[in-house]
């Protein structure tokens, strides 16, 4: 059974280089595939910046998009975000031969693989597995023992229930910040289309994804007694967010816009991908790590 994973970033300052390592470490020892992307970072990936202290297993598969092919989409598309997110995810679920996938981003520590294996007797039914908060800072200095340290996690942290509901007839996001770690069968993903390349800015992608799923016939499940872990971090989305589609200025003067929910979540019937979903009909090259 082949397990595979996805993780996006750009290498612009935001998060520490250490952060990632603690994210890959974990994700490489549990998928048997690591994805990362690297999005129009203005110099390298910042996969280069860690890469020494990486195993060299041959898992990760490293995908460069770099300023002038994202520049392709920032030209047409107003205040399109630094990072093309739903891009980035679609283009590794559509090259990916594994059997399962998960989407996730650097922010969070994986659950163990032994963890995760309860999970694979089913093969119609799209997991999310809701996070535990812990403080970067005491991850970091237990960096050099991070198997142990995440052992020790899974035995004095607590299952957080926290439900959200975007608009008045969202059934789908049954966990608050779903895309933490959404993990399916590899044929749901890609029967689904993955993520919706049209919802170009913040927001309710994942909970979009969870009611594609539904629509689809298959079933969504909420895990708790998993443990995965979400490293704090500082927000550069604002907090309490507006459903109603606005503009807001955070650091740098980069403006954040919404995804607009109603579309995406309540009146959502049908994707809007097509066949090239993914960039499907362009040859993307990667390397083997």
């Amino acid at each position: 059974m082949k397990l595979a994973s996805i993780t996006f970033n750009r290498n612009d300052g935001y998060k520490e280089d250490e952060r990632l390592l603690i994210h890959l470490l974990s994700l490489l020892d549990t998928f048997d595939e690591v994805n990362y992307v690297d999005w129009n970072s203005p110099n390298n990936s910042q996969l280069y910046n860690i890469i020494d202290k990486l195993p060299k297993n041959k898992k990760i598969k490293h995908y460069i998009i770099p300023p002038e092919i994202h520049r392709l989409y920032q030209d047409n598309i107003p205040n399109f975000p630094s990072v093309g997110v739903s891009f980035a995810i679609n283009l590794a679920i559509r090259r990916s031969d594994s059997d399962w996938f998960c989407s996730t981003t650097i922010d969070n520590i994986c659950p163990f693989r032994q963890e995760l294996e309860s999970l694979l007797k089913t093969d119609d039914t799209f997991y999310t597995i809701s996070r535990r908060e812990v403080e970067y800072d005491l991850v970091y200095k237990n960096i050099n023992n991070l198997n142990e340290y995440r052992t020790k996690l899974g035995k004095t942290t607590e299952p957080r229930y926290y439900h959200a509901k975007v608009t008045p007839n969202d059934n789908f996001s049954i966990i608050n910040c779903p895309g933490d770690f959404q993990f399916a069968p590899t044929y749901i993903w890609k029967k689904i289309k993955g993520y919706e390349e049209n919802m170009f800015y913040a927001c309710f992608a994942d909970t979009n994804v969870q009611k594609k799923v539904v629509l689809n016939g298959f079933k969504l499940k909420d895990i708790y007694d998993i443990p995965m872990y979400h490293m704090s971090h500082v927000n550069r989305l604002p907090q309490g967010n507006d459903p109603n589609y606005k503009t807001h200025e955070v650091s740098k003067n980069e403006p954040i816009l919404y995804n607009d929910p109603w579309k995406w979540v309540e009146f959502f019937k049908t994707t809007e991908n097509d066949e090239n979903w993914g960039l499907g009909d362009v040859d993307i090259e990667h390397e083997i790590i």
